[in-house]
């Protein structure tokens, strides 16, 4: 069944063609964007309930430790592959609605067409010669080596192959998040990595009539209140070594903030209310030229270098990533 576009008066929409009018530069992302968001909110992914009782949750969470890694989730590999097959379809779909768009995509590896590399991604889902439920556990632990070389023996994009993985998890990702966000409610939590994933924070929020710091995962959608002079990179509060940078015109509603102690930034959006989980990304996209004011004068993003070296990946690498195992 095909997927049904997103109305013109959905917010996300909206903001996407917005975002494209004043941003003219961002406009191959921004369809990128509007062509995989109805796929992933039709998306029915497997996702088991999780088995952590409140003191579970209170005892990795007080230890500093994310909930899903470490786990053995049971995961529908079928699923994912079949989403990434949905998702390649619809990147392609875009060339085929607009043959003369795409130019090269910021970001990969390869300038052929885009579409193109869409519809070879594709195929090799299709007739099985990619098979990504066998890599599951290298994405899960954000290993891209396993991962590129499975892509580049079929003569694929890496990038693009890593792409619509790593989207392809994001469905059982939040749902995962929602069971586990009213048991960590109530337990403090002042790390610059989420609580949930495992993954670094994509942006700070500025909540409510008394602007509480918020930090937000573009992963899995969870949000998590910090102290609003800590740096969520290394913890640090001294106000001497924490500045702020801010965009012409923009000071009230959105800065950067930096730490000299660690050397990292990140991005501060006064919002009032939480945004949803799809807009956090798209407000990443929209302030780009926030990460290069900063990095212009020599911070690094905390998703990368900074917060305690956690990787960007879906899910936290390293000592306890989650195991991802092959559901019926």
């Amino acid at each position: 069944m095909p997927t049904q576009p997103l109305n013109a008066t959905d917010p996300i929409i909206q903001r996407l063609r917005a975002l494209e009018k004043e941003r003219p530069e961002l406009k191959d992302t921004t369809r990128i964007y509007e062509a995989i968001l109805p796929v992933l909110r039709e998306a029915d992914l497997h996702a088991v309930t999780i088995s952590l009782t409140p003191s579970q949750v209170r005892e990795k969470m007080e230890t500093g430790e994310p909930l899903l890694p470490g786990l053995d989730l049971d995961f529908d590999g079928e699923a994912v592959q079949s989403l990434m097959i949905r998702l390649a379809a619809a990147v392609e779909e875009i060339r085929n609605k607009q043959r003369q768009f795409w130019t090269r995509m910021p970001g990969f590896s390869k300038a052929e067409d885009f579409g193109e590399s869409a519809h070879r991604v594709r195929s090799a889902l299709e007739t099985g010669k990619l098979d990504i439920s066998e890599l599951l556990p290298h994405l899960a632990a954000g290993s891209r080596e396993q991962i590129d070389a499975a892509a580049r023996g079929l003569d694929l994009d890496p990038d693009l192959v890593w792409t619509l993985a790593q989207n392809a998890l994001k469905p059982a990702l939040r749902a995962w998040c929602r069971q586990l966000s009213p048991l960590a409610a109530e337990i403090s939590w002042n790390k610059g990595f989420c609580f949930a994933c495992g993954a670094p924070a994509t942006l700070a929020e500025l909540q409510g009539n008394d602007q509480a710091k918020h930090l937000r995962c573009g992963t899995c959608g969870a949000d998590w209140q910090i102290r609003r002079l800590q740096c969520a990179g290394c913890g640090n509060e001294d106000h001497k070594t924490q500045h702020y940078l801010y965009a012409e015109g923009r000071r009230d509603t959105m800065r950067v903030e930096v730490c000299d102690a660690c050397k990292g930034y990140i991005k501060v959006i006064a919002s009032f209310s939480p945004m949803p989980v799809e807009m956090i990304t798209i407000e990443d996209l929209a302030t780009v030229h926030l990460d290069a004011l900063a990095q212009g004068q020599g911070y690094v993003r905390m998703s990368s270098e900074a917060g305690e070296g956690r990787s960007t990946s879906a899910l936290i690498p390293g000592e306890s990533p989650c195991q991802l195992t092959r559901g019926a």
